[in-house]
């Protein structure tokens, strides 16, 4: 699964990664997920730290950090990091920190990792409706397709140099109904910086029949601009499927209402 990229340019320079996660199961509660990075600037990280982190039933696990030195322009480098005693089946998010060097200076970008385990299919109850940044505040909003209310948890992912508050959101939502909140995010000032854009994620945990399930929102911040893209392709796919849903509703009542009007007229 191809993620979010961060690019920053400074001095002149770009470098502008973009972050790759697969994963596979090696036991019956065990999951590797890698991650990789790959550089398609024309200026080399270097210093390159992978800093995990679990959310949701993942939050308290214990994960090793690496270091993988420098990833040069059209070089790609990453690690594998080994997830145990993984609560119940579903879809999980590890959150993975990432620390280099442009030069002398630092910088951090944070990447979303989402993998499956010992889920078959699945279908994501929650689903965002709308997201997007506008004067200093992040905002989404989620619907609830299921059948049954659902306890969720918005926590967001984001780099260090992003502030905002409050830490999560929390909420219970209502079947064939809609939620819609926000966070306050601010940006802090990086040095010897001329234009940032970086990716800042939302992710919606819940349980549902027995099941974790993350669902994730991807949006990009930047240096020069106070608006981000507010939509993904994957809420354009769901928007697609109830639109053709609806149709297909449609056109089957008017078939019905022919046949019973062709069916009183033969009376």
């Amino acid at each position: 699964m191809s993620i979010i990229a961060l690019a920053y340019t400074s001095f002149g320079a770009t470098v502008s990664l973009t972050g790759l996660c697969t994963y596979s199961s090696v036991s019956s509660n065990t999951v590797n997920v890698s991650f990789s990075l790959q550089n398609s600037g024309d200026f080399p990280a270097t210093g390159v730290s992978l800093i995990p982190k679990g959310l949701g039933p993942l939050a308290s696990a214990n994960i090793s950090a690496y270091s993988i030195g420098s990833i040069y322009p059209n070089a790609t480098r990453g690690a594998t990091f080994n997830l145990s005693n993984l609560p119940m089946p579903g879809s999980y998010i590890l959150e993975v920190i990432v620390s280099y060097f442009q030069g002398s200076s630092n910088f951090f970008a944070a990447f979303p990792c989402r993998f499956n385990y010992d889920s078959g299919n699945l279908t994501d109850y929650l689903a965002p409706i709308s997201a997007g940044y506008s004067d200093g505040k992040l905002n989404i909003g989620l619907f609830n397709i299921g059948s049954k209310p659902i306890n969720t948890t918005i926590n967001i992912i984001a780099p260090p140099q992003v502030r905002y508050s409050p830490p999560n959101r929390t909420a219970t939502i209502d079947p064939q109904s809609d939620y819609n909140t926000s966070f306050n995010v601010s940006v802090g000032k990086l040095s010897g910086l001329a234009n940032a854009s970086l990716g800042v994620s939302m992710v919606a945990g819940y349980v549902y029949d027995g099941k974790y399930y993350s669902t994730l929102e991807n949006l990009y911040l930047s240096s020069s601009s106070s608006t981000t893209t507010s939509i993904s392709s994957s809420l354009l796919i769901v928007g697609a499927f109830v639109a053709v849903f609806v149709i297909l509703i449609g056109l089957i009542i008017f078939s019905v209402m022919r046949k019973r009007k062709r069916s009183r007229q033969g009376q």
